[in-house]
């Protein structure tokens, strides 16, 4: 599977301080590089709806199916399906929408996109998502929240796409659904990571020492260094994207860290990168390769 044609769209920063929550003052937040997040007036479906319509723009080809996973609540009698059809001009696209993986729900769509690559040459996925009247300052210290929205195009073969292109050559999911909310413990984290490289490894015969980078979302620096040993990597392997620009912007992260570091140059042709996609029960785990820069 490879994937091509990012596009991406943050709503406008904002310094954390400023937000007014009770510890958003928290001077740690600074040292785990957390400065601005990223507010936006448009709802979830229009960013998903100008993302979507700009990879397909740029990649030049038609998807035979959308995959869309927010955690954002849609308006009743809202239909993501048709408005993202008609956003992208393609009426015949079928749409899938998904929920319940915050911000592991890239990875999720990325696993079920490798399963409809057998039946289609081209997928689009698309994650979306926005605070609304959440605080932005997560429950649990792991990072704050922004609005944003991210789209790839997943595809059978090798596309003519302008760079950055990345292969996929395996994507794994580690789950235990005996998980309550508020009881990702430091334990369960470890369980995870560890089941995720270990199925990897069966997956693709990789361990964690064969990788260029480790990828994560913009979580707060402590805690992706954390998530990071948990799965086996070295801290010297851990590859932080934008965070104190972008903050966290739920599962739309690692795409957007995937196109900043390729033109920054800091991905280059023939890295391996593992992508981490954490969610409240799951840990996706995929192993990509950068095609072009």
């Amino acid at each position: 599977m490879y994937l091509s044609a990012i596009s991406y769209t943050h709503g406008t920063p904002r310094r954390i301080r400023e937000l007014g929550e009770p510890g958003t003052d928290d001077p740690n937040l600074h040292d785990d590089l957390l400065e601005f997040c990223c507010e936006s007036s448009a709802s979830a479906l229009d960013m998903a709806c100008e993302v979507g319509r700009r990879t397909v723009a740029a990649a030049g080809v038609s998807p035979g199916m959308v995959l869309y996973a927010t955690e954002t609540g849609i308006e009743r009698g809202m239909d993501p399906g048709k408005r993202l059809a008609s956003a992208l001009e393609r009426p015949s696209a079928v749409t899938l929408t998904t929920t319940g993986h915050a911000c592991g729900n890239f990875g999720i769509l990325l696993h079920i996109a490798r399963g409809l690559l057998h039946d289609t040459p081209a997928v689009l996925i698309i994650t979306s998502d926005g605070a609304g009247t959440l605080p932005r300052l997560m429950p649990d210290n792991l990072s704050v929240l922004s609005d944003g929205a991210a789209a790839v195009l997943a595809t059978r073969e090798a596309p003519a796409a302008p760079a950055p292109v990345f292969a996929v050559h395996g994507c794994v999911v580690a789950g235990d659904a005996a998980i309550q909310a508020g009881m990702y413990t430091q334990r369960k984290t470890v369980q995870l990571g560890r089941a995720a490289a270990a199925a990897l490894r069966a997956d693709t015969g990789v361990v964690p020492a064969d990788f260029t980078w480790a990828m994560f979302n913009n979580y707060r620096l402590s805690s992706q260094r954390f998530f990071a040993g948990a799965a086996g990597f070295r801290a010297s392997q851990l590859l932080v994207g934008p965070v104190a620009e972008h903050a966290h912007a739920f599962s739309a992260d690692v795409l957007v860290n995937c196109d900043v570091l390729s033109r920054a140059k800091v991905l280059n042709a023939g890295d391996r990168v593992a992508l981490s996609s954490t969610g409240p029960r799951t840990w996706v785990l995929a192993d990509v390769e950068v095609l072009r820069t």
